[in-house]
């Protein structure tokens, strides 16, 4: 199976999920994907998966449970950067949950 490729809002590539793992551009490994549910490696809630690419959290969103934290993953080989996506328009009550990353 493919890797996932994730961008930030802004169409910028931001990096990659490889066996429902998320890495950045480099392979550092970030966070894992549980279901739509993205968490940091830290096991703070970061978003949900949007359109597929994109990890979005509500604004209104109560603040989620830390979960316990995962095994870091071996590192993956770091793929080939794609080119940049168009920006999309903002989304009214969410923000690009990858910008605090």
């Amino acid at each position: 199976m493919a890797d996932q490729k994730i961008y930030y809002w802004n169409g910028k590539y931001f990096g990659f999920i490889h066996n429902g793992k998320l890495f950045a551009a480099n392979s550092k490994y970030v966070g894992w994907v549980d279901g739509n549910e993205v968490w940091k490696a830290d096991g703070t809630y970061l978003g949900e998966l949007a359109e597929g690419n994109y990890i979005l959290r509500r604004t209104s969103a109560p603040t989620r449970p830390t979960r316990a934290v995962k095994a870091t993953p071996a590192t993956p080989a770091t793929p080939p950067i794609p080119p940049t996506k168009p920006s999309k328009p903002s989304r009214p009550g969410y923000i690009d949950a990858l910008e605090e990353l």
